[in-house]
């Protein structure tokens, strides 16, 4: 029983109607009548009004003449009915998982078939492998939420705040050729809260660098995440994701191995960093982003020389 987490079901339909069979079209599933029924019926009452008027001459003792008016109103009215029934968009979701669910056993089991399952070590670009590994799932979007680092720097120096000096008071206390009678009795508590800010510095200049990294890729990858297998490496879009990031994030642990098939697309001869970085001509505009990915994924450690670059089909567990 496959417990699918991502399913590209674009290039799993390309790959199915491109074997001999083509496209599934039928299948048959025990379905509930799940629908959505509306009926209404709206009635439309108006007024239609008239006035008619008249104007006679008098000869009467007084000379002069008379208006004559007279009004009619009338009614008008429409009526109209509808109705419509729907299936419900969680069974749609339902039937629509069932289906595609499987179509991946079916193309599977047409690409051992066929012999289309590389084996071995030796892959090359356009190659389909088939792989069990644990693997490292990577949001950037998610970590860019993680890593605040004003939000990190108040809960490491809680502590510190509770002292009632802030850094800046503690530092003039502490620099003060000749302090007073008050900030002598408050030195030592100076000296306490300007050695936590130092501790934790460097820990918070680390976060404020994960930051700028993750925001640079957050942009980068909008609706894409990463997931890194042995020494195979793939971008995945997000639309087609069983689970969301944020649960994903909790299953990346080495306990449970899953299954990934993808197709290469390159191996990574190079990979470059922030201190070794290529001169460019008037017409490398295309190579920027792979570069700013390099920097960033290489500087911790996702990517690396030699990584094959894939582009992931299915991942499930079984």
């Amino acid at each position: 029983m496959k417990e699918i987490i991502y399913l590209d079901t674009d290039l799993m339909n390309s790959m199915l109607a491109q074997l001999d069979e083509g496209l599934i079209n039928s299948f048959s599933l025990e379905q509930s009548n799940q629908k959505s029924e509306s009926a209404g019926q709206q009635s439309v009452r108006g007024k239609s009004a008239g006035l008619k008027g008249q104007v006679e001459a008098s000869t009467g003792f007084f000379p002069g003449g008379g208006l004559r008016l007279n009004a009619s109103i009338g009614n008008n009215g429409t009526e109209s009915t509808n109705e419509s029934t729907t299936i419900l968009e969680g069974q749609k979701d339902v039937l629509n998982k069932a289906f595609h669910d499987h179509a991946l056993e079916v193309l599977t089991r047409k690409l051992n078939e066929k012999n289309l399952l590389c084996k071995g070590d030796q892959l090359n670009e356009g190659d389909l492998y088939l792989e069990e590994s644990r693997y490292r799932f990577y949001d950037f979007a998610l970590l860019k939420k993680a890593i605040d680092p004003d939000t990190m720097k108040e809960i490491l120096l809680f502590d510190a705040n509770q002292l009632g000096i802030s850094y800046e008071t503690a530092k003039k206390i502490i620099d003060k050729p000749k302090p007073n009678a008050r900030e002598r009795e408050m030195m030592e508590t100076a000296y306490r809260v300007v050695s936590m800010h130092k501790q934790i510095q460097p820990i918070i200049d680390l976060f404020k660098q994960m930051n700028t990294f993750s925001n640079l890729a957050s942009n980068l990858l909008e609706d894409l995440s990463v997931i890194k297998a042995s020494d195979k490496i793939g971008l995945l879009k997000k639309k087609y994701l069983r689970e969301s990031p944020e649960a994903l994030s909790f299953r990346t642990d080495n306990s449970r191995k899953v299954k990934l098939l993808m197709r290469v697309i390159g191996k990574k001869e190079r990979v470059y960093t922030d201190g070794d970085m290529p001169n460019f001509k008037e017409n490398d505009l295309d190579i920027i982003p792979n570069l700013l990915l390099d920097i960033i994924l290489g500087s911790f450690s996702i990517l690396k020389e030699g990584d094959l670059i894939v582009t992931p089909i299915a991942i499930y567990y079984e």
